[in-house]
């Protein structure tokens, strides 16, 4: 009943914006003219593409000299409506699509499938590359018969520039700017250069080469506790296990290469190469304190002396608390890579497109661990705060940090990706076209795991005996209280650990390995897949006056083989393997109806599917003996499948003016989620832990996402003087889900948020642009527990940027940028309780300045 009253009000809305489109677009007066540079040329062009699209498509495009705003792609699109972008570290980087989570989406570089550089996903993190190396990205959320069928939320294209994009022969643009950041008070930096010309006799030569370069070194402050469970006698209606805390130092590093050269050999043949390469780095020192003052087993052992005052906020436990400080150095390095050939023959009805690339992307991820704990006796605790407080009475000493473990982890993951395509387009003449092709695509993928653990050795050993402790941080998590610190005393020395245990890890006095543990980390997440799809499809577009309809058939079949290990009795490691093929039919009808010049209608059905994780299908798994969590695959899991439906109404009221609503629905099948369960006196390598969390992915029974998305921008170039510079962007997206889990209860559908929102103020007149931008994640589920308390959401996530720029020079810029003005932190909870944190990461503001030309 709830989703008849949400399509029957949409249905209205849609139905009112046409009636009144189609009305003053009869008579409506030419648009004044407006000056087509900056970031209005960006604007303009974004709504030229969407009008023009086949199907529901948003595009941010790049600006008069060929740039892309903000730091990376995920930031990109997260300013247009129903886009929701995870951050990480202060940056976005994976995308959702109306809801859907980004490993349903297709990213595709120049229309090829483009991979993921993460190892064990197929969500490709889009802060890896800079939206400066690029013409325009595309976000297609009703895709035709044409494209790859993967993508239920959609499909996102990264479109290069070629040297016929630009109207000079020869055209150089740059960047430069550094900034300030508000936590460390450091300086990171960030430029770029291309180089555009076309030559030749006839200029039938084009040749693009573009590089960009970000050099940011910051920090994070958090907080994080976990395991949140019901407790009546606290007035947040429960308590988790404890508190943690770490002030994350970070280096990131960007460098990416664009290239495309274009031949117009004549009117009826063209030939081209293209080519990306991305690299991101990161190095990242964790030093995290963890204080256990409220396990289970502190809690309802009576001699620990557990006490809760009557405000349900404060208390204070005597005994049995544990101290732990961790430290992780991780060094982070990701390849991404693509290059494509291709051409056109032009036959005179029938044009014949073609093409082949090759993508190799590769993850090396290093990560040492080291463990030290001790007993520190009685500790107070206030609840009082959403970002709670808990110390010790007398906090431990370093000589009584005792050593537990060191793990020295190391991943590799790479993967290739060969591809060959071929479309053959009939010209109808003014009627239309009818296109025919096929596709193959075959992806290896490898992921190996190597994580030895040693433990205590024949001698007890203490951070202060080594000599690797340091001086107490002051962590900041809270950004509403900035003042508060949270003291991580004693810390650990990064370099005299590494070089403590450089010099000692054969002694045995002080470390021993672990061989079964050993033995299972360096095994279970091990795998190789290899992936074929064979694809084939046939599509129509034909125009009727006004209405033009694209009906379409593709059909995929997916061959998958993948080879992995599983454990035995708990101890055994046995190699397996396993096969699945599956076929895939998707049809797509899309109608699109142009009363006037100014407005659109489109009515769409397509089918898309949602192939597995690559770790997902893993017969083996992940274990993490430092946070206490395991993950294992599920090799018999089935691929989503997904029925859309679509309806927008768009109103092009003005150069560079849009109003457009759109109602849409995804009835999904077989939806893949992930049960998290908290086990206790869990044994795994011949230790037993507390308590261990266990995630394994599922296949539910049925899922759907409905929603209203709607968008409006205009330029006030109606206005007198001034106030003629004034623009306005509004997108908003209104979702709702439904998941039904094996275990019969219901929840929503993962990583969809319920509003997505933004506004962005903008102005442009003589020398000056100036804009101002907001927007609004939403909660949203991020994983499913058992029992539901154990549910882990995001928050609600708002971000205030704003730039302004000043010609000193007919092509010379200079600009200032500030990031994050609210210092927004992202926030995670447990239980549907925003009051039970699991995380709040702070970042603080960065201000930059820069200069840009180009000539």
């Amino acid at each position: 009943m709830i989703r008849t009253r949400f399509f029957a009000r949409a249905g209205v809305s849609l139905v009112a914006l046409g009636v009144a489109a189609a009305a003053q677009a009869q008579d409506a007066p030419d648009a004044a003219e407006v000056v087509v540079t900056g970031q209005r040329a960006s604007q303009i062009k974004s709504i030229d593409a969407k009008r023009d699209a086949i199907g529901v498509v948003d595009v941010s495009a790049s600006d008069d000299i060929g740039r892309l705003p903000d730091r990376n792609v995920a930031e990109v699109v997260e300013h247009l409506a129903g886009v929701g972008v995870t951050y990480d570290q202060g940056e976005g980087r994976y995308v959702a699509i109306r809801g859907v989570p980004s490993a349903l989406n297709g990213y595709t570089f120049d229309g090829m499938q483009i991979g993921n550089t993460d190892g064990t996903t197929r969500a490709l993190p889009l802060d890896i590359i800079s939206g400066q190396l690029l013409a325009r990205v595309e976000v297609a959320k009703v895709k035709t018969a044409d494209m790859d069928g993967q993508g239920i939320g959609g499909n996102i294209n990264l479109v290069t520039m070629t040297a016929f994009d630009f109207p000079k022969a020869f055209n150089v643009s740059g960047r430069f700017q550094a900034g300030y950041q508000e936590l460390n008070k450091k300086v990171p930096i960030q430029g770029d250069l291309s180089v555009a010309a076309r030559f030749g006799p006839d200029q039938q030569f084009g040749i693009v080469l573009g590089g960009s370069y970000s050099d940011r070194d910051f920090y994070s402050q958090g907080f994080y506790p976990d395991n949140w469970r019901p407790d009546a006698r606290f007035a947040r209606g429960g308590v988790p296990d404890n508190i943690k805390y770490t002030q994350y130092s970070l280096r990131r590093q960007r460098q990416g290469y664009t290239g495309s050269f274009d031949w117009k050999a004549s009117d009826r043949q063209t030939f081209f190469v293209r080519g990306i390469y991305s690299k991101f780095t990161e190095d990242e020192i964790r030093p995290r304190y963890r204080l256990d003052f409220a396990t289970a087993a502190i809690v309802n052992n009576a001699a620990n002396g557990f006490v809760i005052n009557p405000d349900g906020l404060t208390g204070s436990v005597n005994s049995g608390t544990q101290r732990r400080e961790d430290l992780r150095l991780d060094y982070k390095s990701k390849w991404f890579s693509t290059g494509i050939v291709g051409g056109e023959t032009d036959f005179d009805a029938v044009k014949l497109n073609y093409q082949g690339s090759y993508s190799h992307n590769e993850l090396l991820d290093t990560f040492p661990i080291w463990q030290y704990r001790c007993n520190p006796g009685k500790v107070n605790f206030d609840f009082t705060d959403k970002v709670y407080s808990a110390a010790p009475v007398t906090e431990c000493t370093a000589n009584q940090l005792s050593f537990n473990s060191y793990t020295a982890s190391r991943q590799v993951a790479k993967q290739d990706i060969w591809q060959g395509k071929i479309d053959g387009t009939y010209a109808l003449g003014d009627r239309g076209f009818i296109k025919i092709g096929a596709k193959y695509q075959t992806t290896d993928q490898g992921f190996d795991a190597s994580n030895p653990t040693w433990g205590v050795g024949s001698t007890a050993w203490s951070a202060g005996s080594a000599g690797v402790s340091a001086p107490g941080v002051c962590v900041y998590p809270n950004s509403n209280n900035t003042g508060q610190c949270y003291f991580n005393s004693p810390s650990l020395d990064p370099a005299a650990s590494l070089a403590f245990t450089a010099a000692n890890l054969n002694n045995p006095a002080f470390f021993k390995l672990n061989t079964a543990t050993t033995l299972l980390n360096e095994t279970l997440s091990d795998f190789s897949l290899n992936e074929k799809i064979y694809a084939g499809y046939a599509m129509a577009n034909v125009k009727f006056g006004v209405v033009t309809i694209t009906p379409g058939l593709r059909y995929e079949h997916t061959d998958t083989r993948v080879t992995g290990f599983a454990l035995q009795n708990g101890t055994t490691v046995v190699p397996q393997s396993g096969r699945g093929s599956y076929d895939d039919f998707l049809p797509s009808l899309i109608v699109r109806i142009e009363p006037s010049s100014q407005t659109v209608f489109r009515l769409a059905y397509s089918r898309s599917v949602g192939r597995p994780e690559y770790a997902s299908l893993n017969p083996g798994g992940s274990v993490d003996t430092i946070n206490l969590a395991a993950s294992f695959g599920n090799p018999n899991l089935k691929p989503y499948r997904a029925d859309n439906l679509d309806a927008t109404a768009e109103w092009y009221f003005a150069k560079g003016g849009l109003l457009s609503i759109g109602v849409f629905g995804k009835f999904i099948r077989n939806p893949i989620f992930t049960r998290t369960t908290v086990v206790t006196n869990y044994s795994y390598g011949g230790t037993v832990y507390p308590t261990f969390n266990l995630a394994q992915p599922f296949n539910a029974d049925k899922g759907d996402i409905v929603g209203i998305e709607a968008q409006y921008q205009q330029l006030f170039t109606f206005l007198p003087g001034f106030w003629s510079g004034f623009g306005i962007q509004l997108t908003g997206t209104l979702t709702d889900s439904s998941l039904r889990l094996p275990s019969g209860r219901t929840s929503t559908f993962p990583y969809q948020s319920r509003y997505l929102y933004g506004a962005e103020l903008f102005y442009q007149k003589g020398p000056v642009e100036a804009s101002i931008a907001y927007h609004n994640t939403g909660k949203a589920l991020l994983a499913v527990g058992d029992p539901a308390y154990n549910d882990q959401y995001n928050d609600d996530l708002r971000r205030l940027d704003a730039k302004a720029s000043f010609g000193i020079l007919k092509e010379v810029r200079i600009f200032f940028e500030a990031q994050n003005l609210t210092d927004e932190p992202t926030r995670q909870y447990q239980g549907g309780n925003t009051n039970w944190l699991i995380q709040n990461e702070r970042y603080g503001r960065t201000f930059y300045a820069g200069v840009s030309a180009k000539f």
